[in-house]
């Protein structure tokens, strides 16, 4: 009743809200709650589906294209996560020790320039590189390689791409946490005779390591869920070499008509990704986030 009493003297403020949160109950709780169900039905485009149970489970784990996706998205993911937290650090600390704030500046704006583009302009400029006459195999006299179409050196190719993977915001982060650190601390470093590596391991990192960690839960997010590149490029061949759990389930739904299948897919990487993040977050510590 207190409750009650509560709101109805706050009305106007819970009216305000009101829209917004009618907005993200449909667009945001109401999809993945749908999906969920669905991955329990037969559902297709065509049909109302009904319920199989775990059907749609049984059927993927024993689907020996869908198993492989998972060590094709292990010999994509890591290499691009570990890219993807040290390289942006890397060049913040470029950034960070030139002497003039003004060239700083100028860094800045050039690093985040290239993210003005949409993404899948940069895919597609990728694979006209990729190709047999592109501007890899031009440039470096290789012959002629076929980057997205010979299984040997498809996955090479998808590492590749995005050279030099600075990711823009990434370096930006990163050279903000870098900026914020009190000047007491280098003050004292300079006292003790520390040189510029032995400041990096042990002011900047442990002092961004919340930074750090938040490019981790989010790198092994987007790079569960991630299959862009496999749209775009590779479609997942050849012969599945590049199909991730992503594809499957773009590819499940789209071509094949099979939403309940697809819909237990995602059910699968959801938990994958829930349970990672919690031990990403939980045992991921050091420097200011030992004690969180």
């Amino acid at each position: 009743m207190k409750v009650l009493k509560y709101i109805w003297r706050n009305r106007a403020a819970y009216l305000m809200i009101a829209p917004l949160m009618i907005g993200v109950l449909i667009f945001c709780y109401y999809p993945p709650i749908y999906g969920f169900w669905l991955a329990f039905t037969d559902k297709a485009s065509v049909t109302e589906g009904s319920f199989v149970g775990f059907d749609n489970f049984k059927y993927i784990f024993t689907d020996p294209i869908f198993l492989r996706t998972f060590s094709t998205m292990l010999k994509i993911q890591i290499p691009r996560l570990i890219s993807g937290v040290v390289v942006p650090l890397i060049y913040a600390e470029l950034v960070f020790g030139l002497s003039s704030k003004k060239a700083q500046g100028i860094y800045r704006v050039f690093i985040l320039l290239p993210t003005v583009a949409p993404g899948v302009v940069s895919t597609l400029l990728w694979k006209q590189i990729f190709q047999v006459d592109g501007l890899l195999n031009a440039l470096f006299g290789l012959g002629e390689i076929d980057w997205l179409g010979d299984a040997d050196y498809v996955i090479a190719a998808i590492l590749i791409q995005g050279f030099p993977w600075i990711g823009g915001s990434q370096v930006l982060i990163y050279l903000a946490g870098i900026m914020n650190i009190p000047r007491d601390y280098f003050e004292a470093a300079d006292l003790d005779g520390a040189g510029t590596f032995r400041k990096i391991f042990t002011i900047h990192i442990p002092l961004i390591s919340g930074q750090v960690r938040y490019f981790l839960i989010f790198g092994i997010i987007n790079g569960l869920q991630d299959y862009g590149t496999q749209v775009v490029l590779t479609q997942g061949g050849p012969y599945n070499t590049t199909n991730v759990p992503g594809y499957y389930m773009y590819k499940t739904m789209y071509e094949h008509d099979q939403y309940g299948i697809a819909s237990a897919v995602g059910v699968v990487l959801f938990v994958i990704i829930m349970i990672l993040t919690v031990i990403t977050n939980k045992f991921v510590k050091f420097g200011d986030s030992a004690d969180d």
